[in-house]
């Protein structure tokens, strides 16, 4: 069966191709014929843990079974552990630090097996040196126990998103962020509050059915995610909205 790696990352210039020819080298010389495929990049906003909370989850509802999720992205001032596994529901590997950027994959994946990474000490770009190669050997179907030692799921770091957490914003500036829209009709008017401004909108399903220029908040395309922006505009630029940052719906 072919195995796919979907590398989860803010390094998205040329460091993304270091690390797939890494893995890729990494293959060969194992030798094992092991058919992989390795998806294009999965950016990540530079730096956001909560930003790779959101990818990892998306990308975990729509891969298939046994999809080895290798997630490069640590802000953290402290080196973290570099752990390793496998979640109960759909068997997927992972590999990524202890940063928090698990939360939300393993509250709904569930772990079945969580091991720290044997640590060679700091290298300069560990994805590459380290990481990398290790992923080549999960692809290899390289046992788990082997290249870790188990780790204690209470030690994971935690990560608290709360309702109306922005957690991605998109290229056409829109903005998805977590909780539940409460039950409303089509074209029902509603205020947006965000950072102490009052932004008068409206709810639809189909946020491009208004007129251009006009704030929608709307359901989503991401799991069940409510979603805000401006029809055709950029809105995510108009109010300076990054990844972190809160809304606030007015009934």
């Amino acid at each position: 069966m072919k195995k796919t790696i979907v590398f989860i990352t803010d390094c998205i210039d040329v460091a993304y191709n270091e690390l797939r020819g890494v893995v890729i080298s990494q293959l060969q010389k194992l030798g094992n014929n092991i058919e992989v495929e390795i998806e294009p990049v999965a950016p990540v906003k530079p730096f956001s843990i909560i930003n790779g909370n959101f990818v990892l989850r998306l990308l975990a509802d729509i891969y298939p079974e046994g999809t080895i999720f290798s997630i490069i992205l640590n802000p953290l001032k402290e080196r973290p552990a570099r752990l390793i596994g496998k979640t109960k529901k759909k068997h997927f590997y992972f590999m990524g630090a202890n940063t928090g950027v698990f939360e939300w994959f393993f509250r709904d994946f569930e772990i079945e097996e969580l091991y720290e990474l044997y640590d060679p000490g700091f290298v300069s770009f560990g994805g590459k040196y380290v990481h990398a190669p290790v992923i080549a050997q999960i692809a290899s179907g390289q046992q788990l126990n082997l290249i870790g030692k188990k780790f204690d799921a209470n030690s994971l770091i935690r990560l608290d998103i709360p309702n109306g957490t922005i957690v991605h914003t998109d290229n056409f500036g829109l903005m998805k962020f977590t909780g539940v829209l409460p039950n409303m009709n089509e074209g029902d008017k509603l205020t947006v509050e965000f950072k102490g401004k009052s932004l008068p909108a409206v709810y639809a399903k189909r946020m491009m059915s208004r007129d251009t220029g006009e704030w929608v908040v709307y359901p989503g395309s991401s799991f069940g995610l409510p979603e805000f922006g401006k029809v055709r505009q950029n809105g995510v630029k108009e109010i300076n909205a990054e990844v972190g940052d809160a809304v606030k719906l007015i009934i």
